[in-house]
């Protein structure tokens, strides 16, 4: 679980920065027309950061389905839009959920299986 915080967190964290250096760029770049392009880019990675706010909330929340599901959602932008970083860091966590729902009992299907008696 704190595996899956500290890299939802760091992906925030490169996000935000990234943000910060296309929104610069975007400012800067405008004038010549040419700045529209890191500008949305830069908007994408503020939702990214602002959304792995909300899972690193829902995963202390205990909430490991919904914030598995929000990973998801957000590892695919991260991929999609070049941040590939993000995206493996998003990918990891994303790997971790099946551990802590396995741990947790809450992976899988809710089947009662007997063991098998044949030899």
């Amino acid at each position: 679980m704190d595996t899956i915080r500290s890299l939802t967190r760091a992906s925030g964290i490169i996000s935000l920065i990234l943000a910060v250096l296309l929104l610069l760029s975007g400012l800067f770049l405008l004038p010549f027309g040419v700045g529209v392009g890191p500008l949305v880019l830069a908007v994408l990675n503020y939702l990214i950061y602002a959304n792995c706010k909300e899972i690193v909330r829902l995963v202390d929340a205990s909430r490991y389905r919904e914030a598995k599901e929000k990973t998801l959602i957000w590892m695919i932008v991260g991929f999609l839009f070049g941040w590939v970083i993000v995206g493996v860091l998003l990918l990891i966590a994303f790997l971790k959920y099946d551990e802590v729902l396995g741990h947790a009992g809450l992976f899988g299907t809710s089947e009662h299986r007997e063991p098998s008696t044949t030899l």
